[in-house]
């Protein structure tokens, strides 16, 4: 079991260090240190130490400490009160939001979504985890006559649906067992009652590239999903083809595997990952 006290810093660095270019002699070696810096602050979701940026990004506490006070000075990071952690700014985070009122990355994914739609001729759905639920961003409807019925703002439990597996199993062991710890808490009829069942899903999702939801979620109603992950191969948002039972059986989910997992890897490079860590039960 994965003690889920406190998530282990990892380092982020690794997979592009295992995976460094000739192109890459190119890199000014402290303007790519500062910025995976600033990566690790933003995904960590609390204030880090400079031992825990060390560990986080495989640079020695010195080098860190340096840079850490570079980013401080220039108002990028501020340090929080309590541990004197650091984290992203207010000054950072609202320079990172005007420049995004321009470009939406949904605008960025709807052409591979509306291209896997008229593929399978289902409803295809985007999807990011939010807290402990699935939140629907964004979806393109089947082209067919008959579809299914879905609203994007809505919430549904990960461990019932293809969208929430597919995020799991694209994020840590740590991060699949707090989950399951908050969801053998609900209140509703979603409350996970056999944990053994959903770490052994995730498993298959993870050695497949892909989840599967059948009548998990909706009764009479079939799902196939896969993540994209971003520059650390961490699970950035997942797509998923959803029909009626009867029409997308499980023939025409094994055919659309291909295709969601070349959708997946494409959206995964695009949006910095990695080929390799897209989806390796494409294999």
């Amino acid at each position: 079991m994965v003690d889920i006290d406190k998530e282990p810093v990892r380092d982020t660095n690794a997979s592009r260090r295992a995976a460094s270019t000739p192109a890459e002699g190119e890199v000014v070696q402290s303007v790519d240190r500062a910025l995976a810096i600033v990566e690790l602050l933003l995904r960590a979701g609390e204030p880090l130490t400079v031992r825990e940026v060390a560990v986080g990004t495989g640079i020695n506490r010195t080098t860190a400490h340096r840079l850490l006070a570079s980013l401080h000075y220039r108002g990028w990071i501020e340090r929080a009160a309590g541990n004197g952690g650091y984290r992203p700014s207010l000054r950072y985070l609202a320079l990172v939001r005007a420049s995004l009122d321009g470009r939406d990355f949904v605008d960025e994914v709807r052409p591979t979504m509306e291209r896997l739609s008229l593929l399978a001729r289902e409803t295809v759905h985007l999807g990011v985890l939010d807290s402990h639920d699935v939140l629907h961003i964004e979806k393109v409807d089947s082209p067919e006559v008959v579809g299914v019925s879905s609203r994007v703002g809505t919430r549904a439990a990960p461990h019932v649906t293809g969208l929430g597996k597919a995020l799991l199993a694209a994020g840590t062991d740590w991060e699949l067992e707090a989950y399951i710890l908050h969801a053998r808490k609900r209140t509703d009829s979603y409350a996970l009652t056999d944990p053994a069942a959903l770490r052994e899903a995730i498993d298959l999702a993870r050695t497949q590239g892909y989840s599967i939801d059948d009548g998990e979620s909706s009764a009479g109603v079939r799902c196939l999903a896969a993540a994209i992950t971003g520059v650390d191969g961490r699970p950035l948002f997942a797509l998923s083809l959803t029909g009626p039972a009867g029409r997308f059986t499980m023939e025409r989910v094994d055919a659309c595997v291909p295709e969601i997992l070349a959708a997946a890897r494409a959206l995964t490079m695009q949006f910095g990952g990695e080929a390799a860590s897209a989806q390796d039960g494409a294999a």
